[in-house]
């Protein structure tokens, strides 16, 4: 039997971003900060066995719940534990999932085309295809939050429609958010609470919140999460609980935690470069507001996007990735602006004119995005790109030819309208991101640090057998060179240097001084380093790292 068009189509567009994800799986070394952390504390998890305490070397990691290392280190008992991509795999396979959802919530509103468009937009966004490279939580969360969500509208609709359901269809709203809590803890269901709370307002009736059946639902929640919490909590004396709600959670809520805070309205402001290109939609779709809140499909998918999106805006902490729950449901919507006129009238009263080049100006905008991140990555290429400096110029002027593309085909449809233009901009979007993200990114030689320190140590001969790192103690180099390594000051370097010469001190230039000062109070002689120079992205700073060696130290004759 032959598989329908439309279904090849979407079976198409899988394909293509799995081939395009699994490459960046091999070629983006592990990033910092955040996912060699999640990476090596999944790798440590796989080497201990220790299925509830989560630890990055010695330290106890209480950022997150245990869900998401269970799942990066199956993955690595799978695929190795050595290589970056083990623990990226369930971010790709969320991915994928997700599209495949947002295409069944697509359908809800629109045919097979449009639906077809929102699942490609939504798993060649920005924000989606970086997030589905990456060892983190984030894939996996709006996923489990997309299936949450497809659960609280089946019962939305069947109120509003006075359908019945099975008696089980509650349990798509706990399940999901249960496993969302191991995975990422409260924001699950801080969107359904907002969600149900929006469309609970707007009909002024809360009666349908009865086919949830919350008290089984509690009892659900319950089942999956407590067990580990009470393990945890037993096994780390109160700590990990104590440290994941207070020094994380609630320290992201009260103000901008490590240095990531930004004002009121960031994420709106970000959404064209996030979204893009299909952010190009948002200025007409927002003018179809008034009709969207008349069906109840789309009403559903604006009480899940506009009132998590206030909550986050209003947060302190600001990153990049905390609009993701709602991206499935916000590029639905946003296809219903693919015939919808210009607001406004180009002549007339005060109000129509002005609303006319307010909407002008904020699809100028949106098309200029384009343009903004072709010039970004150009400079990238020149100012990162280091001794990879010519293959990334050449891949910056790649991208930017696909950028170009993606605008000349907004401009179509700024002019003609249809979905035809639009579906060729997605594409020169999709493979803008894939060239940027699975090429150009590795070939910014002078920010990956860890890639750089292990090339440097492998022209020298074997690794050393132990090492210490001082002044640069980003993780990425944790995971590069295994738990063992020591993250130290320079003095303390000097000192690990003597007591094992055939050791190697890896010291940051400010941390270079310190280092020198005690090897002299030691009577440690040391070679003259090799050197190499970088950039710290966490630090935001130019570094140069010495790689110091105890002077007469012979591996050859050591070997021998």
């Amino acid at each position: 039997m032959t598989v329908p068009f439309k279904k090849q189509a979407l079976l198409m567009v899988l394909a293509f971003l799995a081939l395009a994800v699994l490459t960046g799986h091999q070629t983006v070394p592990p990033m910092d900060r955040d996912e060699s952390r999640f990476a090596q504390a999944s790798r440590q998890m796989v080497e201990s066995g220790d299925l509830v305490t989560i630890r990055f070397q010695d330290e106890l990691r209480a950022k997150k719940p245990a869900g998401i290392y269970w799942l990066q280190s199956a993955s690595a008992v799978v695929f190795g534990t050595d290589d970056i991509a083990s623990y990226r795999l369930p971010s790709l396979l969320a991915m994928l999932l997700t599209v495949i959802g947002t295409y069944r919530v697509g359908r809800t509103l629109y045919k097979r085309p449009r639906a077809l468009l929102a699942a490609a937009a939504c798993g060649g966004s920005l924000l989606v295809f970086a997030e589905a490279h990456l060892a983190k939580t984030d894939s996996v969360l709006m996923l489990l939050c997309l299936m949450q969500q497809w659960g609280l509208m089946r019962i939305y609709q069947a109120w509003q429609h006075g359908r019945r359901l099975s008696y089980n269809s509650y349990l798509w709203v706990w399940l999901p958010m249960a496993a969302a809590i191991l995975v990422k803890g409260p924001v699950a269901p801080l969107l359904a609470l907002t969600t149900v709370a929006a469309l609970s307002i707007w009909h002024r009736n809360a009666k349908w919140l009865r086919m949830l059946r919350a008290g089984r639902g509690f009892l659900i929640l319950a089942g999956v999460t407590l067990p580990w919490a009470i393990l945890v909590t037993l096994a780390t004396d109160g700590a990990f609980l104590d440290i994941a709600f207070r020094g994380d959670f609630v320290a992201k809520v009260q103000s901008g935690q490590e240095s990531h805070g930004a004002p009121v309205g960031t994420y709106i402001l970000l959404a064209g470069v996030l979204l893009w290109p299909l952010s190009l939609l948002i200025p007409r779709a927002a003018t179809q507001m008034p009709l969207l809140l008349k069906h109840v499909e789309s009403r559903f998918l604006l009480a899940w996007v506009v009132p998590f999106w206030l909550l986050i805006e209003f947060v302190p902490t600001k990153l990049p990735h905390y609009p993701m729950p709602v991206v499935p449901a916000l590029v639905v919507l946003l296809v219903c602006a693919v015939d919808a006129p210009l607001a406004g009238l180009a002549k007339g009263g005060l109000r129509p004119v002005a609303r006319r080049w307010l909407a002008l100006g904020t699809e100028g905008f949106a098309m200029a995005c384009g343009p903004l991140m072709a010039a970004a990555v150009i400079w990238a290429a020149l100012t990162y790109g280091g001794v990879t400096g010519g293959r990334a110029f050449a891949l910056a002027l790649l991208a930017a030819l696909m950028a170009g593309i993606a605008g000349w085909q907004a401009l179509m449809w700024h002019r003609h309208g249809g979905i035809t233009p639009l579906s060729r901009m997605l594409a020169a979007g999709i493979l803008f991101n894939m060239i940027v993200v699975t090429g150009l990114i590795p070939s910014l030689s002078r920010v990956h640090l860890a890639r750089a320190i292990e090339a440097e140590i492998a022209l020298a001969g074997p690794r050393p057998a132990a090492m210490a790192a001082a002044g640069i103690h980003e993780p990425s180099l944790v995971f590069e060179f295994g738990r063992d390594l020591l993250l130290v000051d320079g003095g303390e370097a000097a000192l690990f240097l003597a007591e094992a010469p055939d050791g190697l001190a890896i010291v940051e230039r400010d941390q270079q001084q310190a280092f020198l000062e005690m090897a002299a109070r030691v009577g440690l002689s040391v070679a003259a380093p090799r050197q190499l120079e970088g950039f710290n992205m966490s630090k935001g700073k130019n570094v140069l790292i010495f790689l110091y060696r105890a002077d007469g130290f012979d591996r050859n004759g050591i070997n021998g």
